[in-house]
């Protein structure tokens, strides 16, 4: 979705930027590392995948 392209980019920019791994970040939200590597890459999408965007980004506190 074109609509989250910049919301990924962002907390992709956030992960590396703060050194976070992707995995910890999975645990930190209760979610399946492989399937939030997918959202992060743009593979999967849909309600799912942008809830999970937004809950990332309340976690992380990106403006």
């Amino acid at each position: 979705m074109p609509e989250t392209l910049a919301l990924r980019q962002k907390i992709l920019i956030h992960l590396e930027e703060k050194n976070i791994p992707q995995r910890h970040l999975a645990l930190l939200i209760d979610e399946n590392p492989q399937y939030l590597s997918e959202v992060l890459n743009g593979k999967k999408t849909g309600p799912k995948a942008n809830e999970m965007l937004l809950t990332i980004v309340k976690v992380l506190g990106i403006k």
